[in-house]
């Protein structure tokens, strides 16, 4: 299996060296493309069919595509510098929009070309080879969708995954190329413009789902859930740690993802103490997890009794309330008590809403405590 043999030769210590092993596959890639792009030229050559020459081109493409990831990856390595403090990983994801706009001018070119073909058919005659070979073409995509597939779930490669994307929508695309050329030499109809309408939809369709796919990540979409509960738990399995929440993501590119939390400590502790802890747990979770994890401690519990009595109340308004979910960081600031707040985004979605949401619990709070302001801050959970 190639895919063993490039994770092989990527592996260092703690994981892969993405850079390496993105370019050994995206170089692999190149060349199976290439063998694909000039076996449907050469179809094309004896045939005429535009349908097989859309094929081709969008293998064509391919080739561009792999050439590109390797330029990008190489790019997208290269570490932090002054103007770039975080290094350059976001170029990754730069990389991978680019992939999609050229995959999507494709198929726009080939909704043009079909159309002028189903108005002016042309007669086409097949070789008794061109079956064959096109099936041939279809296993070589096959193959390298299923090497994509193996090296971008190790390498968590967003570049990668949008390959094996676009290798997966080749095979179905020459799977209608083929049923049209076998419906052809059997009903004696002409489908090749027709059959090149649903390739280049399929490519349009394709190549708008890998941007939607980029532009996510780049505006910030954050972790899949399953990741956030798993750094939660981790953290909350520390001694001296609870009430783990408030998780941010910033992701600088695959191999810098900054994971903000908020964990509640005793408010008793000393600051070596609390500093020890946070320290030992970003140390070892960032290291188990492949992510830089920042720990805001917060005080569990207080020594001014209001902290403690508001704390209550607010225990009161969570229990009576179905888009309330918590509160933490209770501040008081000379006469002003500021909350965040978690509360239910699923529900309370437009600004004229939260801004209700937060007046009401700040009035309901100062009818309680008439002496002191409230601050209400929301968070928003998903």
């Amino acid at each position: 299996m190639f895919w063993k043999l490039i994770l092989k030769r990527g592996q260092v210590s703690g994981g892969y060296n993405r850079a390496k092993v993105t370019k050994e596959t995206s170089t692999l890639g190149l060349i199976s493309n290439l063998i694909a792009a000039l076996v449907k030229v050469f179809l094309y050559v004896f045939t005429g069919s535009i349908s097989i020459l859309s094929d081709a081109v969008n293998n064509i493409t391919d080739c561009v595509s792999s050439i590109i990831s390797i330029v990008g990856i190489k790019l997208a390595s290269k570490p932090s510098d002054s103007h770039h403090p975080y290094g350059h990983g976001r170029l990754e994801y730069l990389i991978s929009l680019i992939v999609s706009g050229i995959v999507l001018t494709v198929g726009f070119q080939f909704i043009r070309a079909s159309i002028k073909r189903i108005i002016s058919p042309v007669a086409l005659n097949y070789p008794v080879y061109t079956i064959g070979v096109l099936i041939f073409t279809v296993l070589l995509k096959m193959w390298q969708a299923n090497l994509y597939k193996n090296i971008s779930t190790a390498i968590d490669s967003g570049t990668l995954k949008a390959m094996e994307k676009d290798s997966l929508s080749d095979c179905f695309i020459t799977g209608v190329v083929l049923v049209s050329i076998a419906a052809e030499k059997m009903f004696d109809v002409t489908l090749d413009g027709y059959v090149g309408v649903v390739v280049a939809l399929f490519i349009i369709y394709t190549a708008l789902d890998l941007i939607h796919e980029t532009i996510s990540v780049i505006l910030g979409r954050g972790l899949p859930p399953e990741i956030y509960y798993e750094i939660e738990s981790k953290v909350n399995s520390y001694d001296g740690i609870s009430n783990v929440h408030n998780l941010r993501v910033t992701d600088f590119g695959p191999e810098n993802i900054i994971v903000i939390i908020d964990a509640g400590l005793s408010y008793d502790m000393t600051l070596e103490e609390v500093h020890n802890i946070v320290d030992k747990v970003e140390r070892e979770v960032s290291e188990l997890l492949g992510i830089t994890l920042i720990i805001h401690p917060d005080p569990l519990g207080s020594s001014a009794d209001i902290i403690n009595d508001v704390e209550k109340e607010f225990s009161k308004i969570v229990r009576s309330s179905l888009n309330i979910y918590s509160c933490h960081d209770i501040v008081l600031d000379g006469d002003v008590i500021y909350v965040d707040v978690d509360y239910n985004a699923q529900n309370i979605r437009t600004k004229e809403e939260t801004e209700k949401m937060k007046k009401t619990l700040e009035d309901k709070l100062e009818e309680v405590y008439s002496k002191y302001k409230f601050s209400i801050i929301l968070n928003p959970i998903f």
